[in-house]
């Protein structure tokens, strides 16, 4: 979700620079560098927030070409990765048609980066409930079985813009796997975000227990934002799941009214309704889990949060209904949504806690 107010939902180019700022935490800590967000900021009159990331990305696509070309892999799958990044945060909380370019974009220019990562993103190409869905499998540089971590990127997410919290969980001994479910990226032309996500997260665990470098007895799921959402139904809904990582999620979206109007509109986009009261009751039923937390068997971690739009009572909600899962509940009174403004600490800490769980 999305700490960005007071804008009209479908005018990016009303946000003021202040309210464009509201991001930077998640955009830095992701990779995107100082210098893009200042160009962002700074940008000629006129020039939207879409054009002005889409021209990085070309450039950085210029420039990891002439990296190849001379032999310096590394730095092109840099660049490359930047462009990546630079076409996924133009087009969130973008809801014309041009989104659909930007996204194409991001998706070619990740198949790029993919091999040239260190370690790399190997490509597998699943089919899900006849839904053509490709993931991205990183293993760490250890001998393997590897514990591995499935991350679940939320509403405006999508799987290629997840590699520094890979990264931390690889320099850990655990491998990574993203993909786009319902609503997100890729899989968005073929499916709606939807209340059955967690189908797709089992059938990504079924694909990582017939691989032989995976540990099947140590997969988990760390979810961000609805993300955080989607792993908690996923780990109660499979007991393969043997830890679950609720970074900035929720149980239910009862608080739909004090949603931010541009998420509002990015909720109604993804749900691929005409109007937000449509969206509202789509949105909260396929969002609901207080049916099957009960179910929910394994370590979770919660990370809220205080001054995050989703109220402080869903760690009540998740302390009444999780009652058969040892907790670990972590609230910042200093906060934000997923907490991106309080630096790099928080995803250290999660990255521990999984590791711990998973690493034996």
């Amino acid at each position: 979700m999305s700490a960005t107010d007071d804008a009209a939902p479908s005018d990016q180019q009303s946000l003021t620079p202040e309210q464009e700022m509201l991001n930077w935490g998640r955009l830095l800590l992701d990779g995107v560098p100082f210098a893009d967000l200042i160009g962002a900021r700074d940008r000629p009159k006129g020039m939207s927030w879409l054009n002005y990331w889409l021209g990085r990305s070309k450039e950085y696509e210029e420039l990891a070409n002439k990296a190849f070309s001379e032999g310096h892999h590394l730095s092109a799958g840099e660049y490359f990765y930047l462009g990546t990044l630079a076409a996924q945060y133009g087009q969130f909380l973008w809801f014309g048609p041009e989104r659909g370019v930007a996204q194409q974009r991001k998706a070619a220019l990740y198949r790029q980066a993919a091999p040239l990562l260190d370690p790399p993103a190997h490509e597998a190409d699943l089919v899900i409930d006849g839904v053509p869905v490709r993931a991205y499998v990183r293993t760490p540089n250890r001998p393997a079985p590897h514990p591995a971590v499935i991350m679940l990127g939320g509403l405006e997410s999508t799987k290629e813009e997840s590699r520094h919290m890979e990264d931390l969980v690889l320099a850990r001994g655990m491998a990574t796997v993203t993909f786009d479910g319902p609503g997100q990226g890729e899989t968005f032309d073929s499916r709606a975000l939807a209340g059955d996500f967690e189908r797709f997260t089992s059938a990504v665990v079924d694909y990582l227990t017939d691989r032989d470098d995976i540990d099947a007895a140590a997969i988990g799921v760390l979810g961000r934002s609805l993300g955080g959402n989607y792993a908690l139904k996923s780990a109660a809904c499979d007991d393969r799941i043997a830890a679950c990582v609720s970074w900035g999620g929720f149980s239910d979206m009862d608080s739909w009214e004090a949603e931010t109007p541009m998420t509002k509109e990015s909720w109604r986009y993804v749900s691929k309704v005409e109007t937000l009261d449509e969206a509202r009751d789509h949105v909260q039923k396929a969002t609901e889990t207080r049916h099957v937390l009960g179910k929910l068997r394994c370590p979770t971690y919660i990370l809220h949060g205080a001054l995050d739009e989703v109220p402080l009572s869903f760690v009540d909600t998740v302390r009444n209904h999780v009652t058969n899962a040892p907790l670990t509940i972590v609230v910042e009174n200093e906060g934000d949504h997923c907490c991106h403004n309080l630096g790099l600490r928080p995803r250290l800490a999660m990255a521990d806690w999984i590791h711990d769980q998973l690493v034996k």
